[in-house]
């Protein structure tokens, strides 16, 4: 699940600086439609308010000794920050092309009444991506790796980031796979023992290794269970892949 960033936050509540902006009226109507009222401060200026609501939202509330603590609500969040994007956007009290931008880079659009998933624009990584395919060709030695790749690509287009962030690091693994096969690697050593292998014949310096070593351990870590990965962190490691797969292959294909 995508989720909203601090720079988007802060851009909402930007506008409510010395306290101008929509009322506090107007701040308590819009929380109260996302059934979501609870979560916002009943004190403070309307910039606080803004941001400890959105921030509740999104983070939870800690409990305290009057009372408990509340979960975050996600989907609550996304009503709010669709409703109050609308509202500042319509009344010029925001800058729309910035707005715009990073809700776009935390993997959103403004859809209604509610925020859209959607992929992050990433021309540089598209353009990576793109040769990254032409590398590939139709070589049948990496088309385990070619699949795991083009199925990543696949789900990062629909917004299952959790899907993408399993099929990169595949991606990643089966080329690594092949490459040392390719130069003599003995088929049952796979993953972590066939990079070794490529270190231990002289064909992967160690520092690349280690590199690699250390991406396989970040791409393994809670990003590819389900509501554990957001549009962002998704980017990224197709980011990394993509780098590394193109770089494996110029190096040992």
């Amino acid at each position: 699940m995508a989720l909203v960033s601090n720079r988007t936050l802060a851009l909402l509540a930007a506008p409510f600086q010395g306290g101008d902006g929509p009322s506090h009226g107007t701040l308590e109507l819009i929380w109260t439609a996302a059934d979501a009222f609870d979560y916002l401060p009943s004190e403070g200026n309307k910039l606080e308010r803004v941001l400890g609501g959105l921030r509740g939202l999104r983070d939870g509330l800690p409990g305290t000794l009057r009372g408990e603590g509340l979960p975050a609500a996600h989907d609550n969040l996304r009503t709010v920050v669709a409703d109050l994007s609308t509202r500042l956007m319509a009344q010029e009290l925001v800058d729309v092309s910035q707005l715009e931008a990073s809700l776009a880079n935390d993997g959103f659009v403004v859809s209604g009444h509610d925020l859209a998933e959607t992929r992050p624009a990433d021309e540089p990584a598209d353009r990576l991506s793109s040769y990254l395919e032409e590398v590939f060709g139709e070589r049948p030695e990496l088309a385990v790796a070619r699949n795991h790749y083009q199925q990543a690509n696949d789900a990062f287009e629909r917004n299952h980031w959790e899907a993408a962030n399993s099929q990169f690091r595949s991606a990643l693994d089966a080329t690594y796979d092949s490459l040392a096969a390719l130069q003599g690697c003995p088929k049952t050593k796979t993953g972590g023992s066939a990079r070794k292998w490529l270190v231990d014949q002289g064909l992967l310096e160690e520092d690349e290794s280690e590199l690699l070593k250390a991406f396989a351990s970040f791409a393994g870590s809670a990003g590819s269970h389900a509501g554990m990965s957001d549009a962002t962190e998704c980017q990224l490691r197709r980011h990394f892949v993509s780098a590394l797969i193109v770089f494996g292959i110029t190096k040992l294909g």
